[in-house]
C-alpha cells in the first residue's frame, strides 16, 4: 500500500511541475518556439503561393522578354549582364516583399531571411531551390539564353503554342 501511495504522490508532484522544472525548458522558450513555428509556417506558405501566382510568373517573363536580346552565347560575360542580373533580383525581391506585406501585416524581410536560414531543412526542396536559383548568375544567364532562343514558342504543361510567324502562308 505504501508503494502505491508514494508512487501516486510522486506522480502528483510531476503533474504540478512546470515544463521548465521537468525538462529544463522555460515556458518563454516553449511559447517563443510555438510562435516561431506558426510564423514560419505562415510566411513559407505565403511565399509558396506568391511564386506560383500569375503575377510573379508574368513579372519574370516580362523581364526576360525585355532583356534577353542583350545576351549571347559567348563565354565572356558583358558588363551589362551583371546590371541586368541585379535588376532582376531587385525586381523579384520587391515583388515578393510587397506581396508578403499585403498578405501578412507583421511580416519583415529580415525576419523571413532569419527564419529561412535557421530552418533551411524544413523548407520544401523545390521552393528552396527556386529561391536559391534567383541569386545564381550562371543559371540566370542560361535562363536568358533559353528564353531568347525559344521566345517565339510559349510552352505550357501539356500544350505547345507556336507563333504562326514561323510558317509561310500555308493556307
Amino acid at each position: 500500500g505504501s508503494f502505491k501511495l508514494s508512487y501516486y504522490n510522486e506522480y502528483k508532484s510531476y503533474l504540478s511541475m512546470s515544463q521548465e522544472e521537468l525538462f529544463g525548458i522555460s515556458e518563454d522558450v516553449i511559447h517563443k518556439s510555438n510562435n516561431d513555428d506558426a510564423e514560419f509556417d505562415v510566411l513559407i506558405g505565403h511565399l509558396q503561393d506568391i511564386v506560383l501566382e500569375d503575377s510573379f510568373v508574368e513579372l519574370q517573363e516580362s523581364f526576360l522578354s525585355r532583356h534577353c536580346e542583350e545576351f549571347d552565347e559567348d563565354e565572356e560575360n558583358k558588363l551589362i549582364y551583371m546590371d541586368i542580373f541585379n535588376e532582376y533580383i531587385n525586381t523579384l525581391e520587391q515583388h515578393i516583399d510587397a506581396r508578403l506585406s499585403e498578405l501578412n501585416t507583421s511580416y519583415s524581410m529580415t525576419r523571413l531571411l532569419k527564419l529561412i536560414k535557421d530552418r533551411e531543412d524544413e523548407i520544401d526542396v523545390e521552393l528552396f531551390e527556386m529561391l536559391g536559383s534567383l541569386a545564381d548568375f550562371v543559371l540566370f544567364k542560361e535562363t536568358m539564353l533559353n528564353y531568347k532562343q525559344n521566345k517565339d514558342t510559349c510552352e505550357l504543361p501539356g500544350l505547345v503554342v507556336t507563333s504562326l510567324a514561323h510558317f509561310p502562308n500555308s493556307c
